[in-house]
This record gives structure tokens, C-alpha cells and sequence, in this order.
């Protein structure tokens, strides 16, 4: 697999139910190869939309790769056992939504503690069941050959996980095949020291990366050093998906994360063309 440049569909919308014919057409002629595809919640999820959803997508010949997350409950790291239990349920919905996507890339806070805080940060149980339940989704994922990406954000919208370092880490101790770490150079231009050496760093475990301007408007208007992120995915031969993830309204469903208060790009259709020109810029610049 070389590298594949995908748009986040909240660019656009986070609703589901919305006819996204137009957003998949956009995405097609700007030439991204997917969409990402937020679920919100997983239960909710009717197989109608998911079928429109993968049916639009056939229609313009796009991929798609998923995300996803839990919060405060059901959570992988939540005390009781019960949310713990229903946590995993939940990513297992997930997945199904994956297979029937066909979509081979979940990506997203996964662990759960999404837009919590708890005033400290995470103990040894929390990062124990962290462990035992992604395993545990891992294994139904791997049958249905969905790889399971675990994004490490920024300090303001997890107690968790926020550096490349820990994520790395996770993934390692986790050690199956089919989970990786996700970054994305938002929540690393807040937690690491520089881009390059994080990603290097992370080699064979980096299996997805959100491409994020650090005010999440379009790709290469602010000070993300995006040369430097390229060098070291091209010293890495990094092969997975660069998708352009930016938020240009708040979304109710994550008041927290999609904290837009004003103009950021001045409009979807500039950050899906101007981004896409930009990021493929950068693949053919550093060979990917």
C-alpha cells in the first residue's frame, strides 16, 4: 500500500443522515482517494445509512476509513467493569460498520476518555484494561481485516494518551498485528517537541496520520512544519493514509474538539481543494 490522501468528511458535516452525494463528488474531483467517515455513535448507526453511505461512495469510487472514539462512558479505562464491558461492545459495532463499509482503517481515540478529564493523569489499571480490551477487539477486527488505529491527543481532550512516545508504547504492549498508532499534527504541534523525530520514533507503528494545520484550517496557511513531517515519513517509507482532518464549525457531538469560534478557512471547498493540492505537493516532493 503506498500512501492514500483522504478528506474527513466533518469538513463538511458530522450528520449521517444528510444526502453526502455532493461532499463525495467534491472529494472525487479534488482528487482524494477516501473520505473518513465519522461515527458519532455506533449503536445508533441504521444498516439504511450505511448502506447509502457505501452505495455514494461506490458511485465515485472512494475509499473510506472510519472514525471513531469512546468518552467518559462506555469506555475501555472507566472503573467499572460493566463500562469497561460495553465499551468493548461498542468497538466491536464499530468494526462491523468497518466490514460492511468495507473499510479497512478505524481510527480515533478507541481507548476511551475522549473530552474527559479527571484532574490527573492516567494510573496503571486504567492503561492494564486499556491493554486487555483493544486486544480483545483486535482479535474479532482481525477476521474481519480491519486494522484498529489509536490516535494520541492533545493533554485538553484526553487524560490519557498525548504523545507519540506513549502511543508507541500502547501499541507495543497491546502487540497485535492489526493495531497501530494514530497521530495527527494538530495534537503533536501541541505535545511534541518537533514533528520529525516523533514519527521517526514511531517507524512501523504509525498506521495513520491526520494532516492538520495547528488551527485546523487548510493544510500549509499556518506553522505546522510539514516539510519536516514528510522527511521523516519518507525516511520511515510510511504507507498509509494522510487524511486532512479540519473543523471550520463547531459539532455538537464534540463541543470540545471542534472548539471554532471563528473563520479558519474561508470555506469547506478551500480547505478539500487548496489542502488535497498541498498534501499531494508534499508526496511527490518527498517521494511517498
Amino acid at each position: 500500500m503506498k500512501v492514500k490522501i483522504g478528506i474527513h468528511l466533518m469538513v463538511w458535516t458530522a450528520n449521517l443522515q444528510e444526502n453526502l452525494t455532493s461532499y463525495f463528488e467534491e472529494a472525487k474531483v479534488a482528487g482524494f482517494d477516501g473520505v473518513e467517515i465519522p461515527i458519532i455513535d455506533p449503536m445508533k448507526l441504521d444498516f439504511k445509512i450505511v448502506k447509502s453511505l457505501r452505495e455514494a461512495l461506490e458511485k465515485f469510487d472512494l475509499e473510506c476509513t472510519c472514525g471513531g472514539g469512546l468518552g467518559r462512558e462506555p469506555s475501555l479505562i472507566h472503573e467499572n467493569i460493566n463500562a469497561r464491558k460495553r465499551g468493548k461492545e461498542y468497538l466491536k459495532r464499530y468494526v462491523d460498520i468497518c466490514s460492511d463499509l468495507s473499510s479497512n482503517f478505524l481510527a480515533g481515540v478507541l481507548y476511551g476518555g475522549f473530552e474527559v478529564s479527571l484532574g490527573r493523569g492516567r494510573n496503571k489499571d486504567e492503561w492494564s484494561w486499556a491493554i486487555e480490551g483493544i486486544r480483545e477487539v483486535a482479535e474479532y477486527a482481525e477476521a474481519r481485516q480491519v486494522t484498529l488505529c489509536l490516535e494520541a491527543i492533545n493533554r485538553y481532550e484526553t487524560y490519557f494518551l498525548n504523545t507519540a512516545e506513549d502511543g508507541v508504547q500502547l501499541v507495543k504492549e497491546i502487540d497485535k498485528d492489526n493495531v497501530k498508532l494514530h497521530l495527527d499534527t494538530y495534537h503533536m504541534n501541541i505535545e511534541e517537541k518537533d514533528f520529525y523525530n516523533p514519527i521517526v520514533k514511531s517507524k512501523r507503528y504509525l498506521g495513520y496520520l491526520h494532516c492538520s494545520e495547528n488551527d485546523r484550517g487548510v493544510p500549509g496557511t499556518g506553522h505546522v512544519n510539514w516539510d519536516s513531517i514528510f522527511r521523516a515519513l519518507s525516511k520511515t517509507n510510511y504507507q498509509g493514509w494522510l487524511v486532512i482532518e479540519g473543523f471550520l464549525h463547531p459539532i455538537k457531538e464534540i463541543p470540545i474538539a471542534s472548539s471554532i469560534w471563528r473563520p479558519v478557512a474561508k470555506s469547506a471547498e478551500e480547505v478539500v481543494v487548496k489542502g488535497c493540492r498541498f498534501i499531494k505537493a508534499k508526496v511527490d516532493e518527498h517521494n511517498l
